[in-house]
């Protein structure tokens, strides 16, 4: 027999069909108007302009991302953005001796950035002084240059800077170009390269001219009456004999005024009237060259004696048997006396 009986209808809500429902009806709306982003979308990217040849700039975008860049032009970076994620470009590192700066480098992805701007420029050249020590100077003018130019007068010991600076890696080179009156200064460490940094470690150092003999026409510092009207200087013509003897014409230089300024008459008296000398010794200190022997007058009397150069001046010293001017700082230190006292001699 056939069951007529009527039986209920059964329902299932699928939940698939009732999403899809749902979304027909807005149930997807996050509540604030605002699409759901869409991953890696945009790109960011712009324009480099005067990197200089050979240099590179390194980029980024929000502290990461690095980008390397060696030629102007357009660039990109490789991460792409999200839909309205923020971006910053950034220099990461400079190019070497330049500076570049970014322009429209922030904002929100929205579409393909394009327009960020990047420029370079050159920096100023870094410049150094070149300088260092003079020691031993005892008067007179020392002139030094620098790579044969941009002279430079030195009149005193102690530190000297060259006037124009010098870009980092230029060469430099220190040299003498005049000497001061009766010496003679040497270079060290007068050449190199200029590294990023001030140079002073030249050291020009001054002694006097050599421990040869002195020879030609020396006159005293001393004024004094010569005669009516008539006032003068004492007067050394020395003729060298060899590297350590000598002969000496006395004499006079005569001036017209009691200050012997102007231009003197050398009056000179017989040859070899001041006698000889034969040295048999020399020494030196930074400032002066002495030279020890003996003075063998015309009468035949020999004294012990010592000659100073120091700077300009020649001081004739007397000494003993044995020596009380043993050392050349000793020699020196009488000299200076001397030279106080006005009784040393310069040369005409």
């Amino acid at each position: 027999m056939t069951d007529t009986t009527p039986h209920p209808v059964l329902f299932r809500w699928a939940p698939l069909a009732a999403a899809c429902l749902l979304a027909a009806c807005g149930g997807g709306d996050d509540g604030d108007g605002t699409p759901p982003p869409t991953g890696g979308a945009y790109t960011v990217g712009g324009t480099l302009a005067g990197l200089a040849a050979g240099k590179t700039l390194v980029l980024q975008n929000n502290g990461e991302n690095d980008l390397s860049l060696t030629a102007n032009g357009s660039f990109q970076f490789t991460t792409l953005l999200d839909s309205g994620v923020a971006y910053a470009v950034t220099v990461k590192s400079q190019p070497a001796g330049q500076r570049c700066t970014v322009a429209q480098g922030t904002g929100r992805a929205t579409d393909h950035v394009r327009n960020v701007q990047v420029g370079c420029e050159n920096l100023p050249a870094a410049t150094y002084t070149v300088g260092g020590t003079v020691s031993g100077l005892a008067g007179g003018t020392l002139v030094l240059q620098n790579g044969g130019r941009d002279d430079l007068q030195v009149t005193g010991n102690g530190g000297f800077t060259f006037a124009t600076p010098l870009v980092g890696g230029a060469p430099y080179a220190v040299t003498v170009k005049a000497q001061p009156a009766g010496q003679a200064c040497t270079v060290r460490n007068g050449s190199g390269a200029v590294n990023a940094a001030h140079v002073g470690s030249v050291e020009v150092a001054c002694a006097t001219a050599s421990a040869a003999l002195p020879e030609g026409d020396w006159q005293q510092d001393l004024c004094v009456p010569a005669g009516q009207g008539k006032w003068g200087r004492g007067l050394w013509r020395i003729a060298k004999q060899g590297d350590a003897r000598a002969a000496v014409t006395l004499g006079i230089v005569a001036y017209g005024n009691a200050a012997c300024t102007g231009t003197g008459a050398v009056e000179a008296g017989p040859a070899g009237v001041g006698g000889s000398f034969a040295f048999d010794r020399t020494g030196a200190t930074a400032t002066a060259t002495a030279f020890w022997g003996k003075w063998t007058l015309p009468t035949g009397l020999v004294n012990a004696t010592v000659w100073v150069r120091k700077g300009a001046h020649l001081c004739v010293l007397g000494d003993t048997t044995p020596s009380v001017l043993t050392t050349p700082a000793l020699a020196e230190s009488t000299a200076n006396l001397s030279i106080a006292g006005k009784s040393c001699y310069t040369k005409l």
